[in-house]
């Protein structure tokens, strides 16, 4: 078994609870309010600049192209896709309160994991990352197996973290797992939980 597959399965209570919050929880059975959504997206567009500067961190500290390869694309899909995904939605979800309260509301996952990037370098940004993506890709999944109508905006969002460029994203921070050698258990562990902690806390601040 790779250690990628062993680190999740030993992590899988602490992916269950992070996938217990009410953010997700409504929105895999459609009772997502749109005021919710609307925090939600203002704070998740924020994140996505954190993304972006870990990734930039992951790839500085490539030793090949090789190993820069696949994050490139990652880095390319958020400041893409998904930069273009937030910025289609401001006029159709505008947030009318204060943007930068509600986003230091919901700092702590991007202190947490820039935090531990900076501090512990390529290995700990990459598994903080993988633990975040493979929350989401579960969350996606259990999402569009419940057969329930949903806000447009949210669906696309859900079909986004479940198709193929994003499985392909996740499939290489298991990878980069894997080869994690020189890194014990006990410490992908604590980096794991850790940024699990961090994004049940942010995404308990978009819900009033």
């Amino acid at each position: 078994m790779s250690r990628s597959i062993e680190l999740t399965a030993r992590q899988h209570p602490n992916l269950a609870a992070a996938q217990a919050v009410r953010l997700i929880t409504d929105s895999i059975d459609g009772s997502l309010r749109d005021e919710d959504f609307r925090r939600y997206l203002v704070i998740e567009e924020a994140f996505v600049l954190t993304a972006v500067r870990i990734l930039g961190l992951v790839v500085a500290e490539s030793e090949s192209l090789n190993d820069a390869t696949d994050h490139v694309v990652s880095l390319s899909n958020l400041v893409g896709e998904q930069r273009e995904y937030f910025a289609g939605l401001r006029e159709q979800f505008p947030y009318d309160g204060d943007v930068h309260e509600l986003i230091e509301s919901s700092s702590a996952l991007s202190n947490y994991a820039l935090g531990l990037a900076r501090r512990d370098g390529r290995a700990a940004a990459l598994v903080a990352m993988f633990a975040a993506e493979t929350l989401y890709l579960s969350w996606c999944r259990a999402a569009l197996d419940t057969s329930v109508d949903r806000e447009p905006a949210l669906q696309e969002w859900i079909e986004m973290h479940t198709r193929p460029a994003f499985v392909a994203q996740v499939d290489a921070l298991a990878r980069e797992v894997d080869a994690m050698d020189r890194v014990d258990d006990a410490t992908l562990d604590e980096w794991f939980a850790g940024m699990l902690a961090a994004e049940t806390e942010f995404h308990d601040s978009a819900i009033r």
